[in-house]
């Protein structure tokens, strides 16, 4: 049965709008509030409701309940997976070469008009609270209390909108922390309008130093490793060396910031080496993954216990996702499945039909258009975002997207620079940061539907001929359309 199918069914047409009546208004113009979550390379590997395989050691029930109660994206892709471009697509709804905010050094503007701006002057109080990471100042927001750049896990340190000093939250971990902050706000907020609270968590990304309370978490636990993590050879090896766990056993060997301290592989084969740092890695991030949840779970606690839970829209998503040793790598950047998906969950109990998937391609340049679907905010022509705000009432959209671009702008030897076209079927890259003898091995053509995990790189098959110029027509399609045509 199709999601428009089942929601119409559970909540009949006659009922709904008798209800509409006797409530004085309809239940679809309401204006939420809204509390938007979101980690920092917390990945769909990483989340329960996504049949993670690290369970069942590992669980995620406050968030598998967001899933349960709402619904679940299950084709939610970022257009420049690297933490400080995705959140400028987040809150201007542009691509990178709109925004300005093409790679890690680049500055999201004072003066650049967003998400908060707009929700502020549609009378929504805002508020902002964790990590920021975007260098300037933050404006559009009523309230802000953030990190600077990366911030600390332990003894964060907090600047506070009108507060001349930065304040050390001594013996504490920012995760915890962060959700304090953003429940105190909300306690204090005007309850006399509507609220829009970004509440940024640092965790989980690198290099994952989790709260002392989980420090006996998974110790004898042995994570299954993903298939393709012992590989030597393949597309990605052979032309690009990527960013491999090797290079982050390095890191652990020199460093004892990583976790719960150095990595200890003297005497280790490479690789066993290779096995031990993916354990090491999976655990430590798991654990910050954890305390995640354990505050997302108080933040849904306060939101029942305050009677907002009915007509509160609950977002929680991570700025990209993130390798856990899929082909021998950790981090983001490449366009590879693992790194593209964002993964993403929303309840609105007014609204959004409990335990529906939806699969339509969801963008991170559609969350801001959304959120202000819901404000009852017009969208304006900078916008290159849609709102996703039927599929999230388990409606059909017609005329929605069946592929999407993606571009990452950064280039070094180990992380060329690329971008490329996803469909349903098939997914394209052209990597023009990197250098070739051959014109042909800056390409990489996948079959989703043959193989799913991107194992075989099949650019050079010549039966691929119709597949390979159909996406590449849809590519150059794309590029003219968003107007990313250097």
């Amino acid at each position: 049965m199709a999601p428009e199918m089942l929601y119409q069914r559970r909540v009949p047409l006659m009922l709904f709008f008798l209800c509409c009546f006797l409530n004085g208004m309809s239940l679809f113009a309401a204006r939420p509030n809204i509390l938007f979550m979101m980690a920092d390379d917390h990945t769909s590997q990483a989340w329960g409701c996504y049949g993670s395989r690290f369970s069942p050691h590992f669980k995620t029930p406050h968030i598998d309940r967001i899933a349960r109660e709402g619904m679940r994206l299950k084709h939610c892709f970022v257009t420049n997976s690297i933490c400080v471009p995705s959140r400028a697509s987040i809150l201007t709804g542009q691509y990178s070469h709109v925004n300005g905010v093409k790679t890690l050094r680049d500055t999201l503007q004072p003066n650049q008009k967003h998400l908060g701006h707009l929700l502020s002057a549609a009378g929504y109080q805002t508020g902002l609270v964790g990590k920021w990471h975007l260098k300037s100042v933050p404006t559009g927001f009523d309230y802000w209390n953030i990190t600077k750049g990366q911030g600390r896990y332990h003894d964060p340190v907090m600047y506070e909108m009108d507060i001349g000093k930065p304040l050390v939250q001594k013996d504490q971990h920012s995760t915890d922390v962060f959700t304090d902050k953003a429940i105190r706000w909300m306690k204090e907020r005007d309850q006399s309008r509507p609220f829009c609270l970004m509440l940024h968590f640092k965790a989980t990304h690198e290099p994952w130093q989790f709260h002392r309370r989980y420090a006996g978490l998974f110790a004898n636990v042995t994570f299954a490793e993903p298939e393709n993590m012992m590989a030597d050879t393949g597309p990605h090896k052979s032309r690009i060396p990527g960013w491999p766990l090797e290079i982050l056993t390095r890191r652990m060997l020199a460093r004892p910031d990583h976790g719960d301290g150095f990595l200890d592989l003297s005497g280790v084969d490479p690789k066993q080496t290779r096995r031990e740092t993916y354990q090491k890695f999976v655990r430590d991030y798991l654990r910050c993954a954890v305390g995640i949840d354990d505050n997302i779970g108080r933040l849904l606690h306060y939101l029942d216990e305050s009677g907002l839970s009915s007509n509160t829209l609950v977002i929680y998503t991570s700025d990209q996702g993130y390798f856990m040793g899929e082909h021998n790598y950790f981090d983001k950047r490449f366009m590879l499945e693992e790194s593209l998906r964002m993964p993403f969950v929303a309840r609105y109990p007014r609204e959004i039909p409990p335990g529906v998937i939806e699969e339509d391609f969801i963008l991170n340049v559609d969350f801001a258009p959304t959120l202000l679907d819901y404000a009852q905010v017009p969208l304006p022509n900078s916008m290159q975002g849609r709102s996703f705000r039927k599929q999230l009432r388990g409606e059909r959209a017609e005329g929605w997207r069946d592929s999407m671009y993606y571009r990452y702008w950064e280039n070094s030897k180990e992380r060329p620079a690329h971008f490329g076209i996803r469909t349903k079927k098939a997914k394209l890259i052209f990597y023009d940061g990197l250098e070739v003898t051959e014109p042909g091995n800056q390409w990489e053509l996948y079959d989703l539907k043959k193989d799913p995990d991107e194992n075989t790189n099949i650019y050079d098959a010549k039966m691929q001929a119709r597949m390979t110029r159909e996406l590449k027509s849809g590519l150059k399609r794309w590029r003219r359309v968003l107007g990313d045509v250097d």
